[in-house]
């Protein structure tokens, strides 16, 4: 035994020259499953023009070991009226190779301490119900099964549930404080893991 580790994880705010790498990690999952239920993969101009978007108002990270995105994970509008602004879904890709090792926690982990700065509170995940590993991860991570659609997506030959989860970053106040979208946080060590 050698003693060698690889290279160290690090987490960071994702940036448009690491959109090729994240939309082959999520090529994957279009192509080669159920957990996303999108039939084709997105062109690189609309998935570069999606993540920007997302930037607008939300936190994108990216995991990389060495200088290699491994996946990443993003917030996301939970409805488009104003009265949702403290609600968010949440989504987390994973290049299936690294799985298992500790990358998703750490990046939600990072995620909800950035959402937590912006105000949200409340957190819902959408999952093929037909992913177990995805449904136990996020219950792993206090997550809880709040709705099941049964039947609601078909793909690759077979009609598919989905379960919302939901997971509280804190108490609900009598009256929140205003959202502070992601692009006007101070953001030092924002990601910086």
């Amino acid at each position: 035994m050698s003693g060698k580790t690889g290279p160290a994880l690090r987490i960071r705010v994702a940036r448009q020259d690491d959109v090729e790498a994240l939309l082959a990690i999520f090529a994957l999952y279009v192509t080669q499953g159920t957990v996303s239920f999108e039939y084709q993969v997105p062109t690189v101009s609309a998935f570069r023009e999606k993540i920007a978007h997302i930037l607008g108002d939300y936190p994108v990270f990216v995991a990389l070991m060495g200088d290699a995105p491994v996946g990443y994970c993003y917030a996301s509008r939970f409805r488009g009226q104003a009265a949702y602004d403290w609600a968010v879904e949440t989504t987390i890709y994973i290049h299936p190779a690294h799985h298992g090792q500790g990358i998703g926690r750490r990046l939600y982990q990072t995620l909800e301490d950035a959402l937590a700065r912006q105000r949200v509170i409340t957190l819902y995940a959408c999952i093929s119900a037909a992913h177990a590993q995805s449904v136990a991860f996020h219950h792993h991570l206090g997550y809880r099964e709040m709705a099941r659609f049964q039947g609601v997506g078909y793909k690759m030959g077979e009609w598919l549930d989905i379960i919302w989860m939901e997971k509280r970053l804190s108490p609900k106040p009598d009256k929140p404080d205003p959202f502070i979208p992601f692009g006007m946080l101070e953001q030092g060590d924002v990601g910086a893991v």
